[in-house]
């Protein structure tokens, strides 16, 4: 569930008040402005009375991930407008064209790899992210990341964490210092209670494999049935601003593999029973001789299976890079 931070919510707020009173005395029709500034006035009276975030309306609480993404609104989605119904749908429209449009090509071949992923929201939206991206120097770079969270919010951080990560391709930075530099860059314009952890790492044509993994679920390599995890070598991005990332690096041969995953597989839940991580080495294990897209195939059938017609409450995301 997500939950919200007050007190960094508060500072945010208190500093978009000063941007605001500064922007106010430069401009020649304040009087829009003058409107916001006391919007953002009586949001952070309602902090200080302990009324903030619940709605005018019921006085339920609002949503935790609208909060997050306008800190302002004062109904829930119950006791919304006709006007601002239409709008939040027309919104969620936009938002699940570019969510679709920022996923690569998928099944791809390319300088002795084949690539796959499968990418499925629990929701409307997604706070899990992948990409494939063919670089100048012929290898290639891969992305696979959970923001936390859910819903709108999470989704905005997502294409955040998107746009950050290809803007920094052009410098040809060692993927340890793509993260650093990230976390950096996502530190410093989200609130404090907003993480993602992901694997980012390149490919290259001879075979070898550089990885840097902040604070997500271990990769896995796959050669010839033995289940190599590889662990986290650094903490999620957006907790600590000055946190240092190494990357370790390995040689995969043909059909071997490296599977990333986030935890929306590993912690798909029947009856208390968690799907985990020992279910997915042993399906890794049964599917030597398997294409990228197969091997993706294989264990989202036995997932399925599993879940026996449960719903699912968590993004899952998979990619798959083996070695032809």
């Amino acid at each position: 569930m997500t939950t919200l931070n007050i007190p960094a919510l508060k500072d945010q707020l208190i500093e978009r008040r000063e941007r605001l009173q500064h922007t106010v005395k430069n401009v020649p029709d304040p009087d829009k402005l003058y409107n916001l500034l006391q919007q953002v006035d009586s949001a952070l009276e309602r902090i200080d009375n302990s009324s903030y975030g619940i709605c005018d309306v019921c006085h339920d609480p609002i949503e935790a991930d609208r909060l997050l993404v306008d800190p302002l609104i004062r109904v829930c989605l119950d006791h919304l407008s006709y006007y601002q119904q239409r709008a939040l749908e027309q919104d969620l429209e936009f938002a699940i064209k570019i969510q679709r449009n920022l996923l690569p090509e998928n099944n791809i071949t390319a300088d002795g790899w084949d690539f796959s992923y499968h990418y499925d929201p629990a929701g409307t939206v997604s706070g899990d992210f992948c990409d494939f991206i063919r670089l100048k120097d012929e290898s290639v770079l891969f992305v696979i990341g959970d923001v936390s969270g859910k819903g709108i919010s999470a989704s905005l951080m997502m294409t955040q964490l998107h746009v950050l990560i290809r803007s920094l391709l052009s410098f040809n930075f060692a993927v340890n210092e793509i993260v650093q530099r990230v976390n950096r860059l996502f530190c410093e314009s989200t609130l404090s209670a907003q993480y993602a952890t992901m694997v980012i790492g390149k490919a290259y044509k001879n075979g070898d494999v550089e990885i840097c993994n902040a604070g997500h679920n271990p990769p896995i390599i796959v050669k010839k049935g033995n289940m190599i995890p590889l662990s986290a070598n650094g903490v999620p991005v957006g907790l600590f601003c000055q946190s240092e990332y190494d990357h370790i690096k390995f040689n995969l041969h043909k059909d071997e593999s490296l599977f990333l995953f986030t935890d929306g597989l590993t912690e798909a839940r029947v009856n208390e029973e968690e799907y985990g991580e020992a279910r997915v080495r042993n399906q890794l294990s049964q599917v030597n001789g398997y294409s990228s897209k197969n091997i993706i195939e294989d264990l989202l059938k036995d997932h399925k299976k599993f879940l026996n017609g449960t719903s699912k409450h968590d993004d899952v995301t998979l990619a798959v890079l083996k070695r032809t």
